[in-house]
Protein backbone atom coordinates (compact mmCIF):
# COMPACT_ATOMS: atom_id res chain seq x y z
CA UNK A 1 0.00 0.00 0.00
CA UNK A 2 2.34 2.38 0.58
CA UNK A 3 4.59 2.06 -2.47
CA UNK A 4 0.92 2.97 -4.22
CA UNK A 5 0.64 5.74 -1.88
CA UNK A 6 4.04 6.77 -3.17
CA UNK A 7 3.72 6.35 -6.97
CA UNK A 8 0.16 7.82 -6.99
CA UNK A 9 1.40 11.00 -5.18
CA UNK A 10 4.40 10.99 -7.69
CA UNK A 11 1.70 11.88 -10.76
CA UNK A 12 0.48 14.67 -9.26
CA UNK A 13 1.44 18.00 -7.26
CA UNK A 14 -0.34 16.79 -4.19
CA UNK A 15 -3.28 15.27 -2.87
CA UNK A 16 -5.94 14.64 0.01
CA UNK A 17 -6.74 11.04 1.36
CA UNK A 18 -10.32 11.30 -0.30
CA UNK A 19 -8.36 11.93 -3.47
CA UNK A 20 -5.81 8.69 -2.93
CA UNK A 21 -8.61 6.66 -1.25
CA UNK A 22 -10.25 6.76 -4.67
CA UNK A 23 -7.20 6.23 -7.07
CA UNK A 24 -5.58 3.08 -4.55
CA UNK A 25 -9.52 1.73 -4.02
CA UNK A 26 -8.20 1.92 -0.08
CA UNK A 27 -10.80 2.80 3.03
CA UNK A 28 -9.67 6.01 4.76
CA UNK A 29 -8.19 4.40 7.71
CA UNK A 30 -5.90 2.25 5.98
CA UNK A 31 -4.81 5.42 4.35
CA UNK A 32 -4.36 7.49 7.26
CA UNK A 33 -2.17 4.74 8.92
CA UNK A 34 0.19 4.68 5.90
CA UNK A 35 0.13 8.21 5.61
CA UNK A 36 1.30 8.93 9.26
CA UNK A 37 4.20 6.41 8.76
CA UNK A 38 5.46 7.77 5.63
CA UNK A 39 5.41 10.84 7.21
CA UNK A 40 7.07 9.88 9.98
CA UNK A 41 10.29 8.50 7.96
CA UNK A 42 10.17 11.87 5.64
CA UNK A 43 8.54 10.37 2.48
CA UNK A 44 6.22 12.17 2.18
CA UNK A 45 5.46 15.52 4.07
CA UNK A 46 1.83 16.86 5.24
CA UNK A 47 0.25 20.68 4.72
CA UNK A 48 -2.99 22.20 5.61
CA UNK A 49 -5.64 22.70 2.98
CA UNK A 50 -6.74 25.88 2.28
CA UNK A 51 -10.02 27.38 2.21
CA UNK A 52 -12.13 28.25 -0.91
CA UNK A 53 -14.57 30.91 1.01
CA UNK A 54 -17.81 29.02 0.48
CA UNK A 55 -17.19 25.35 1.90
CA UNK A 56 -17.80 24.72 5.26
CA UNK A 57 -16.29 22.71 7.62
CA UNK A 58 -11.80 22.65 7.89
CA UNK A 59 -10.20 22.24 4.37
CA UNK A 60 -8.83 18.77 4.06
CA UNK A 61 -5.29 18.13 4.50
CA UNK A 62 -2.85 18.00 1.53
CA UNK A 63 0.05 15.57 1.16
CA UNK A 64 2.46 15.57 -1.57
CA UNK A 65 6.25 13.81 -1.83
CA UNK A 66 8.96 15.13 0.15
CA UNK A 67 11.43 17.60 -1.76
CA UNK A 68 13.84 14.88 -3.96
CA UNK A 69 11.81 12.34 -3.74
CA UNK A 70 9.38 12.93 -6.63
CA UNK A 71 12.66 12.94 -8.57
CA UNK A 72 14.14 9.01 -7.39
CA UNK A 73 10.17 7.51 -7.45
CA UNK A 74 9.78 9.02 -10.95
CA UNK A 75 13.52 7.55 -12.25
CA UNK A 76 12.45 4.43 -10.56
CA UNK A 77 8.96 3.44 -12.68
CA UNK A 78 10.65 5.39 -15.35
CA UNK A 79 7.70 8.09 -15.58
CA UNK A 80 8.84 11.92 -15.97
CA UNK A 81 8.30 13.93 -13.24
Amino acid sequence: MRLQIVRSLSRVPDSTVSELAARNEASYQTLRRHLEALQASGVIQARPGRSDGQTSGRPATRFSLAPGIRESVSSVFGEAP
